[in-house]
């Protein structure tokens, strides 16, 4: 019998290259989402997009030994994934909440799955079904596919709702977002007046100092995008009305520091509420909240409560809760869209 390794017809070692470097890109292209709502998880998700894209492009010129790595490599993310969604989060922000799976997670999951069985029925049949080592058409064909493929797929509102915590109800993200192009001239005029209100609403409290001395509480450090936000300390922080923001954002902690924006919060809301005029679907959600010891409660957003509410000195309350930045401040309007999460001019 001959020695010679023999070649798999299904291009063995190009298809489970290809596989484990798609496993990662996708594991790469959703970290940054879910940084933003918990950083370990975001910081985890990056480790292993990158181990995995880097055992791929391994695989090309590797031995057994990485076959063996490239099933631990890629079953474990996957087994994590099943339990966080069906037995829920065992620690952290999301301490025993389940999310369910979204498409894009099915999709992971289900390479997973069979990237992980190939790799096992490799090492059980024997490893030369891989091939001989190197780089030709039949080890990097697919490859060039799953490369071609991810730039797409990284903006798509698939790999945006699974950035997330709450899936497609939650609208996080650093590009533009336009106003609603679908407007009637009369809800555009409506539109019109509203965000004229929130400007004069703002600018009841020019600086910070000013607010300050009306009973306006600062929560938290200044966050990039955001700046220093703050609060009401009375009921009237639970109102939802263009006239009564639910917090001021400030350019800096510094009290000259002048206005910037203003944040709507409705709590337990079951969709999103219909405050602007055709602006429901820039509204997003967060699953959770901090309550500090002076019973003030915000939505949990980690830039400025931390994952864990330590930013505030608080603790993590069950409440869930929609929120919306306006950026209406003259001098300060956003460039990436009047109602975006964060504002690029803000340092």
């Amino acid at each position: 019998m001959s020695d010679t390794p023999r070649s798999s017809w299904l291009c063995l070692r190009g298809a489970l290259s290809a596989l484990v470097v798609g496993l990662g890109a996708m594991h790469l292209i959703v970290a940054p989402g879910r940084a933003h709502e918990w950083a370990w998880e975001g910081a985890a998700l990056a480790t292993v997009g990158v181990v995995q894209i880097g055992l791929g492009l391994s695989l090309l010129f590797g031995r057994g030994r990485l076959v063996a790595v490239g099933l631990v490599v890629t079953l474990v993310p996957a087994i994590a994934l099943l339990v966080t969604r069906t037995a829920g989060y065992p620690f952290g922000p999301f301490d025993g909440k389940s999310p369910s799976v979204s498409g894009f997670e099915f999709v992971l999951i289900a390479i997973s799955v069979v990237t992980g069985s190939l790799l096992g029925g490799t090492l059980m049949a024997g490893i030369e079904l891989l091939g001989a080592p190197g780089i030709r058409f039949d080890t990097v064909s697919l490859l060039v596919v799953v490369a071609a493929a991810v730039p797409g797929l990284a903006v798509s509102s698939w790999v945006d709702d699974a950035s997330h915590f709450a899936g497609s109800q939650h609208i996080h993200t650093s590009t533009a977002i336009p106003m609603a192009t679908s407007l009637s001239p009369g809800d555009r005029d409506a539109l019109g007046r509203q965000l004229v209100e929130a400007r004069s609403v703002a600018l009841a409290w020019p600086t910070l100092s000013d607010a300050l001395a009306d009973g306006w509480t600062s929560l938290g450090p200044t966050a990039r995008g955001v700046g220093q936000m703050v609060v009401r300390t009375n009921d009237e922080a639970s109102d939802l009305s263009i006239d009564s923001p639910f917090a001021l954002l400030y350019l800096s902690s510094e009290s000259d520091a002048p206005i910037v924006g203003v944040q709507y919060t409705a709590w337990e809301a079951d969709d999103p509420p219909k405050v602007f005029v055709g602006q429901e679907s820039m509204w997003h959600l967060h699953p959770t909240a901090c309550e500090t010891k002076t019973e003030i409660v915000v939505p949990m957003d980690e830039p400025i409560t931390g994952s864990r509410c330590e930013l505030i000195d608080g603790s993590p309350a069950d409440r869930s809760s929609f929120m919306l930045r306006v950026w209406v401040v003259p001098g300060w309007e956003n460039p990436s869209g009047t109602f975006a999460h964060d504002n690029p001019l803000i340092p």
